[in-house]
């Protein structure tokens, strides 16, 4: 029922049967069926806050980072799948997510000269892109972690159209989506504060 997105329907007796234990022995270790839902959130943000701590922390290695967070994805997929990518519970999801983006934003060291909407929009486009990115090859099992990886550092460092081209054999056509003159009227206003980066609609300070 929980990988079905059912928690609704998740009740002592369902678990206590699925499980062959005595109702005492579930209240012995669990409150409610939601304490146990909330362990589980627990779990699995403690599981990836220790996963970049063992892998540098804010200077991490995604060349150890991306392997073990592929393992740590797969072993935890029941629980991760309908919790974050199906948005089961959205609030965790936002969680889980904003913590990957404010590792992401540290580990790529980004400065900008620009304190503004469009400024934090950008930042916002890119980082959470990315993220999701890593998260749906995880999820679908169509594209491996070390590909995404591959497409980040082109979007990043090279310039995905040739990472497309020598990498995978894909060719882009088009050169531009939109005229470079559209954005040549647009002014900003200034902000004293740094850009926020946002998720699902929810924006956060940094």
């Amino acid at each position: 029922m929980y990988e079905k997105g059912e928690t609704g329907r998740i009740t002592i007796d369902s678990i206590c049967d699925s499980a062959k234990i005595h109702r005492s022995t579930f209240y012995y270790h669990f409150k409610s069926v939601d304490a146990i839902l909330e362990s589980i959130k627990d779990r699995q943000m403690s599981l990836l806050k220790e996963l970049f701590e063992s892998t540098g922390g804010k200077d991490v290695d995604f060349k150890a980072f991306i392997p073990a967070f592929q393992e740590l994805f797969n072993e935890n997929e029941r629980y991760l799948v309908p919790l974050v990518i199906e948005y089961g519970d959205k609030e965790f999801s936002f969680r889980y997510r904003s913590y990957l983006e404010d590792m992401m934003f540290e580990h790529l060291k980004i400065s900008y000269s620009q304190r503004d909407d469009r400024t934090a929009g950008v930042l916002e486009v890119v980082i959470s892109g990315m993220v999701n990115m890593f998260l749906t090859s995880l999820a679908t099992h169509t594209v491996t972690l070390q590909d995404s990886d591959l497409l980040s550092h082109g979007m990043i460092n090279v310039g995905l159209r040739s990472v497309l081209r020598d990498n995978f054999g894909i060719r882009i056509g088009f050169t531009t989506m939109t005229p470079r003159h559209r954005w040549a009227g647009i002014t900003s206003r200034s902000w004293v504060r740094r850009p926020s980066v946002s998720h699902g609609g929810i924006r956060r300070r940094r």
